[in-house]
């Protein structure tokens, strides 16, 4: 396998990666798979479908770290709004002067 089949090869892993929010497997992919095409140098022109591939393949992996980032902005702005929620309602609950740990007044 040449380098620009090697680095559609990972590319593809990667897009499976994301897919199923492996992270930390996708990262270390990705760091091998620039290591690899920063190896390569200029390409040959036998090289052009899979570097066309490559683009397609790249193009929907950005897609789903897009959504993925999007996802997650989501869930911490919920976690956020729950949280103070929970404050509010904590605070409302607690009897004025009153000492929950030995309920003592």
């Amino acid at each position: 396998m040449d380098g620009w089949t090697e680095i559609l090869a990972l590319a593809n892993a990667e897009r499976t990666l994301a897919a199923e929010g492996r992270w930390e497997e996708l990262a270390a992919s990705t760091a091998e798979r620039v290591r690899i095409a920063a190896t390569l140098g200029p390409p040959p022109a036998g090289a052009r479908l899979a570097l066309e591939a490559l683009n397609v393949v790249q193009q929907e992996l950005t897609a789903t770290l897009a959504i993925a980032h999007a996802d997650t902005r989501r869930e911490l702005a919920g976690l956020n709004t729950n949280r103070g929620a929970v404050a509010g309602y904590a605070a409302a609950q607690a009897p004025s002067g009153r000492n929950w740990v030995n309920d003592q007044a």
